[in-house]
C-alpha cells in the first residue's frame, strides 16, 4: 500500500496489457449490477446506478503514468462527494509506482478510479470495474480467487466480510429498503467531440464517445444521442 497525499491507491493487473488505443467507454450495467447483488450480499443488494457520459478534454491525461497525473485527473471529480467519477483514458501506468501491466487504479476510501478504456471493454471488464470501486468502498487486495485478488482472475466473488465493509461504505445511499451506489463515467479525450443531431454509432472515430449500456429493464444495448 502506498500513502499518497490524497489517499491511498490501488492497482488491479492484467498478465497482458494492449498498446494504447483512444479512450471510449464501455459498461454493462446488469452485469456490473450482478456483482454487488451476489448471494452473499443477501437481502441488502446494492444498485449500481449509471449516470449521464460526460467528456472532458485533457490530451496529457491519456496516458495515466506519474503521480501529477492521476492526482490532477482524480481532481476533476464530477457531482457530489458520495458519487463515484469512474474515468476510462489509454494507459494506466502508474499506481503507486510504475508497472505496464497496470489497467485501473482506484483510491481506496476515495470516490474516484481510472480504468484503460480497451481492457473495461474486454470480457474481464466488469471484473475491473468493480475491482476498482471495491477500493473505493473500501476494500484492500485479498489472495485467492475474489473480486480483490490483485490479478483479474475471472472471479467476482465477495465474502461476507467484505459484503458489510462495503454496505457501511458512506458511498452506498440508502432510502429505506433500497441501496445504490451512484457512478458518473468521464472519457478523457484530446478534443472535443462534435456534436451530432443523430444518435451516435456504436464505433466512432479517433477521440470519439462510445457509450454502451445494458439497462436492467429489458438488457438492450442503448446509444446516447450528444
Amino acid at each position: 500500500m502506498f500513502n499518497l497525499i490524497r489517499n491511498t491507491l490501488t492497482s488491479s493487473l492484467l498478465f497482458f496489457s494492449l498498446n494504447a488505443n483512444s479512450a471510449f467507454i464501455t459498461i454493462d450495467e446488469a452485469a456490473f449490477d450482478a456483482v454487488f447483488s451476489q448471494n452473499s450480499f443477501g437481502t441488502n443488494p446494492v444498485d449500481i446506478r449509471i449516470g449521464k457520459a460526460s467528456e472532458m478534454v485533457f490530451p496529457d491525461l491519456l496516458n495515466i503514468d506519474s503521480f501529477n497525473k492521476i492526482d490532477q485527473l482524480f481532481a476533476q471529480h464530477l457531482g457530489p462527494a458520495n458519487a463515484v467519477s469512474l474515468f476510462f483514458v489509454d494507459t494506466v501506468n502508474w499506481c503507486g509506482y510504475t508497472n505496464y501491466r497496470f489497467v485501473g487504479c482506484g483510491e481506496r476510501f476515495g470516490n474516484d478510479y481510472v480504468v484503460e478504456s480497451i481492457e473495461a471493454a474486454g470480457w474481464r471488464g466488469t471484473e475491473l470495474l468493480a475491482h476498482e470501486l471495491g477500493h473505493n468502498l473500501g476494500l484492500d487486495h485479498t489472495g485467492g480467487g475474489n473480486l480483490m485478488t490483485s490479478n483479474l482472475n475471472g472471479n467476482t466473488s465477495l465474502s461476507n466480510n467484505q459484503v458489510a465493509q462495503i454496505l457501511n461504505s458512506p458511498l452506498v445511499q440508502q432510502q429505506n429498503d433500497y441501496r445504490w451506489i451512484d457512478i458518473n463515467p468521464i472519457l478523457i479525450v484530446s478534443q472535443a467531440t462534435p456534436q451530432v443531431s443523430e444518435p451516435t454509432t456504436l464505433f466512432l472515430l479517433a477521440g470519439a464517445l462510445m457509450l454502451l449500456f445494458r439497462r436492467k429493464i429489458a438488457c438492450h444495448m442503448v446509444t446516447i444521442k450528444r
